[in-house]
């Protein structure tokens, strides 16, 4: 058992002294319905406005505040297509009081989801939290995320955008749909784990840039959680909606339905979707590899098993086809078929006093099957040039099956609140390769390599979380877990037994912990400082890969696994600033980051395996790195039909090991934004640019790929219009003046060396019927 650490994080904070009596404070509950049709809305936004305490509705509506000191209090209460509300609340010590609430729809019922950007408390950001997006045109995941400072994207085909958290990615980036620990098929990442839900599917988006989501899961070095639409809890009857649309140069079509309802204690929703892509065209008439097909179906049954206590069963299937074009691979993807299903028990007990306030059982199963293909590619067609001359079949089947399950509690504990668990998952993944000869009938097989073998990684583990406010300005949190590793090889190849390692087998007990504290420095003002230290267990391809492509790199090498690997350690500190001055807005955040047993790339002197690979192997390390960065929101009310909106961020990360910097370091990139919404409603308009500076040489990881970029300025016209109850369009025009542009990040072809660029100008529409 090794990398045993001590948690820095002392758990007898958590008996720290009380400085006010428990009667000095009370607490608040309620439920937020729609005010026409008395359904509750799941995700609404209560937020204390003297305070900044604030709570999310659960799918019930309902709602719970804790701690807050006796007196008179503005809840301000937000939701995504309903008018804000305010509401004053007297509590006096010791009392829990009740309270109802009751929204109006807005004029524009957009029907979209919210990203929230967690702050290290996990609570969504101050006065810009869910910041609305569901006038955007995504058709995968990452693209959506490209919006949100601090967040980029990697691009290697049309789709599966892989999300980079502040210079992190690949799976140091927990990934999360409804609860479910997801991890791609596609050894080179050709499909992150997100694209395996279309955008039109998602209700919300949280993102944690840090070490602070222990709750979520194991290994978040940052993590983001998607929740696809819920299912109404009260509201009696069926409903639905049908979205196309539409999108010019990438000749992307894509269509949506979805259904939901309630009778008596059964409620639904069920949703189906289809989407396909072809060849586009860069800002310099290039054509690009650009085709893709994609349909699923998912659902959502609840079964009310008490009061405020209800059963859910989930499940949902894709289905992504071939030729799936990815361009900057040395393969394109043949299919993706994805199948999960879930049982989740929530009992919510806040509204019968107590010291237990809601239980969360949550037990699933995904399943990710996926074969490359050399169709399309030049080694599929005779170079006399080449060695060898003749084309090859190359194909690679890889498989990922992850089981999981999480129990969870919420207590209230005098002035503490605390949350308890555990979970676990354990991921198995397999992948072979075969390379035939293929201008004979049959084709001969000339290598089948099982390039990294049948593997599985469990992970158990418990947790703890705990708030607790300190007068009347300060609030602390604090988090822990302790996780319990195995990993399992069944096999290798004779090579890797031989030059790599024969022990296929590690086991590791890994230690996180972390902390925040916000402190109100005025009515207008309040600060959060965090610190975390969390851990992540290297994956199956890091471990055990037998000269196979890396995914973190874009050199289209041979790489090689380490079943030795100690877990990356990431240790971070934030600072986050939040103000607020009626119409003006502001949210600053900086942070430093070291990471110890950084995993990276080194070259070594082992032998290729294949004819047409570069002549240096590189094998997986450990080593050190060091990020630091910020990001900075604004949005201003100018009138009340104009808002302007400013954001930008900056990072900068080292491999101290290889003197370099680090790989995945995002481009500094500013954005402006100017918005309309017609007063009386029914109608709205934004103009954005995004500013996105060069990449010198001095920035980027030279030794493993990287080259420098230009920058490059981008401006988008987004429009929607709500010609009756039921009838939605919206439009619009991305990259108007139609730049050539490639961000950053994205992949090599590997038979060019060029960086896929992004589309040229795409005019876009979508119409949404409800009924």
């Amino acid at each position: 058992m090794k990398n045993r650490h001590t948690l820095w994080l002392a758990l007898a904070l958590l008996l720290l002294p009380t400085p006010l009596a428990a009667q000095e404070n009370g607490s608040i509950v309620g439920r937020v319905t729609d005010a026409g049709t008395g359904s509750p809305i799941g995700t609404a936004l209560v937020t204390v406005t003297e305070t900044g305490f604030r709570s999310t509705a659960d799918e019930q509506g309902r709602f719970h505040l804790g701690r807050i000191p006796a007196g008179t209090h503005t809840l301000s209460i937000t939701a995504i297509g309903y008018q804000p509300v305010e509401r004053s609340v007297t509590v006096a010590g010791g009392e829990r009081v009740s309270v109802s609430v009751g929204l109006q729809v807005k004029a524009i019922e957009m029907g979209g989801l919210s990203v929230s950007v967690l702050r290290p408390d996990l609570h969504p950001e101050g006065r810009l939290e869910q910041e609305t997006i569901q006038e955007a045109n995504p058709r995968d995941p990452g693209e959506l995320l490209r919006n949100v400072p601090g967040v980029a994207a990697v691009r290697r085909g049309p789709l599966g955008l892989d999300p980079v958290v502040r210079g992190l990615r690949e799976t140091e980036v927990g990934s999360y749909i409804d609860g479910e620990r997801r991890f791609p098929a596609g050894p080179a990442r050709m499909d992150s784990p997100l694209t395996h839900v279309d955008p039109l599917a998602f209700d919300q988006v949280q993102v944690a840039k840090g070490p602070y989501a222990l709750t979520w899961g194991a290994g978040n070095l940052a993590a983001i959680r998607v929740e696809t639409q819920h299912i109404p809890p009260a509201r009696e009857g069926t409903h639905g909606n049908l979205t196309a649309g539409y999108n010019t140069n990438l000749d992307a079509a894509e269509t949506s339905g979805s259904l939901s309802g309630r009778s008596g204690g059964i409620s639904y929703w069920g949703f189906g979707a289809f989407r396909n892509g072809n060849d586009y065209e860069d800002g310099d008439g290039n054509e690009i590899p650009g085709d893709f097909q994609s349909w699923e179906g998912r659902g959502k049954l609840g079964i009310e098993t008490g009061e405020g206590s209800r059963l859910i069963f989930g499940g949902g299937y894709q289905n992504q086809d071939g030729p799936i074009d990815y361009p900057g691979r040395l393969l394109n993807a043949d299919l993706f078929h994805t199948l999960n299903a879930s049982a989740r028990w929530k009992a919510d007990f806040s509204e019968r006093g107590g010291s237990l306030r809601d239980v969360d059982l949550h037990v699933y199963f995904n399943d990710v099957d996926h074969n490359m293909t050399n169709a399309g590619k030049p080694t599929a067609e005779p170079d006399p040039d080449r060695m060898p001359p003749f084309p090859l079949n190359i194909a690679v089947e890889t498989s990922t099956q992850v089981i999981g399950a999480r129990a969870a509690s919420t207590l209230g504990l005098s002035e503490w609140e605390l949350e308890v668990g555990g979970d676990m998952y354990s991921a198995n993944r397999n992948a072979v390769r075969t390379i035939r000869r293929a201008d004979m009938d049959p084709q001969p097989l000339l290598f089948e390599d099982l390039v990294w073998p049948d593997v599985t990684i469990t992970d158990a583990g418990l947790f703890a979380r705990a708030d607790r406010r300190l007068g009347s300005d300060v609030t602390l949190s604090l988090a822990g877990r302790v996780d319990f590793v195995a990993a399992r090889a069944d096999t290798a190849s004779e090579f890797f037994e031989d030059n790599v390692s024969t022990d296929f087998d590690q086991n590791e007990v890994n230690l996180s912990g972390a902390a925040t504290l916000g402190v109100g420095l005025s009515t207008n003002w309040t600060l959060f400082m965090g610190i975390g230290s969390a851990v992540r267990t290297a994956d199956a391809l890091e471990r055990y890969s037998d000269r196979f492509p890396a995914s973190k790199s874009q050199i289209s090498a041979e790489f090689v696994g380490n079943p030795g690997l100690d877990p990356e350690r990431s240790n971070q500190a934030d600072v986050w600033v939040e103000g607020s001055y009626g119409n003006l807005s502001i949210q600053l955040s900086a942070f430093a980051r070291k990471m110890s047993n950084y995993i990276t790339l080194t070259p070594t002197d082992l032998p290729k395996r294949l004819p047409l690979s570069p002549e240096t192997v590189f094998q997986y390390v450990n080593g050190d790195a060091t990020f630091w960065g910020f990001d900075a929101q604004a949005a201003v009310g100018i009138t009340e039909a104009w808002t302007l909106k400013l954001a930008a961020d900056y990072l900068w990360g080292e491999d101290d090991l290889l003197d370099e910097p680090a790989i995945g370091v995002s481009p500094p990139h500013a954005s402006l934004g100017l918005r309309y919404d017609l007063p009386s409603g029914g109608f709205y308009g934004e103009a954005s640019a995004d500013f996105v500076g060069e990449m010198s040489a001095d920035r980027v990881a030279i030794a493993r790929g990287e080259t420098p970029t230009d920058g490059y300025v981008t401006g988008d016209l987004r429009f929607g219009w709500q010609a009756t109850d039921r009838l939605l369009v919206r439009f619009g025009v991305e990259n108007v003046a139609d730049e050539f542009y490639v961000d950053h990040l994205n992949a090599k072809n590997p038979y060019t060396g060029a960086q896929i660029p992004e589309a040229g100008r795409v005019f876009y529409g979508k119409v949404t019927v409800a009924f």
